[in-house]
């Protein structure tokens, strides 16, 4: 098997588009996590943009699932990504909408715009540091000064699932809430929410024997607990620029 050592290269194979979308049918952990992903995203629009205008960015937008469920919450949307496999799939869900294959890591395919919110989800604890880094620098550039980035980390290194993981593998791929933290800081945003997902262990793979309900309690005591964001699996970060990168940024618009 090949090993992948650039993210770039991790969802390019032709039928990388239609097997990543099973998945999400397939499994019932995945199909939890995106329900409640769901449930966030709207309280987000609620807080945040209630009554605005929303210029939206699916960052790394793959078949478009995130796209889908922000239509018609949003006023126009935008999707990147670099995998023609993946895009092919949201180009069949999302005829209408801006869909654009290319790097923005490296292309300056967006210009000067800017966008009120853009998301980013399954991407960053997947990727390699530089990746990362690159990225959120990148997006930074295309938020609004009142926008907000929203991205997950699916692979929370403290969390319950992973800190099991590594008693049985040490190489698990994830991500720590020091390299989130960074990662944040590095792009001249700060976190200003956070919703931790999945307390009690889940995996893809394996089936879900205890119901919703019970993940959805045990999720609620952890983040009633200020606990959330070390033992949750898939934890939803809310950023915005900080006052020092708005100033950057006016300063070169004057």
């Amino acid at each position: 098997m090949r090993t992948i050592t650039d993210y770039r290269d991790s969802h390019t194979h032709v039928k990388k588009g239609c097997q990543y979308d099973r998945r999400f049918g397939q499994f019932k952990w995945r199909k939890y996590l995106w329900a409640c992903e769901q449930r966030a995203l709207d309280k987000i629009l609620h807080q945040h943009f209630a009554g605005r205008t929303v210029r939206y960015l699916d960052f790394a937008c793959g078949t478009g699932r995130i796209i889908q469920f922000m239509k018609g919450r949003v006023d126009t949307c935008t999707g990147i990504d670099v995998s023609e496999s993946m895009l092919n799939e949201c180009r069949q869900k999302l005829p209408d909408d801006e869909i654009i294959q290319a790097d923005i890591t490296r292309d300056n395919v967006l210009g000067e715009r800017v966008f009120d919110l853009i998301t980013a989800f399954r991407f960053f604890p997947n990727a390699q540091n530089s990746l990362r880094r690159e990225a959120g620098k990148a997006l930074a550039k295309h938020l609004a000064p009142d926008g907000l980035f929203v991205f997950n980390n699916h692979r929370t290194a403290s969390s319950t699932l992973f800190t099991l993981g590594r008693m049985v593998k040490n190489d698990i791929p994830s991500m720590s809430n020091a390299e989130v933290d960074r990662l944040v800081a590095s792009a001249g945003l700060e976190i200003v929410d956070v919703f931790p997902i999945g307390v009690l262990p889940g995996y893809d793979n394996h089936p879900m024997i205890l119901p919703s309900f019970i993940h959805k309690s045990a999720d609620w005591v952890a983040n009633a607990c200020g606990v959330g964001r070390a033992l949750c699996q898939d934890i939803i970060y809310v950023c915005r620029k900080t006052k020092r990168a708005e100033s950057r940024c006016c300063s070169r618009n004057d």
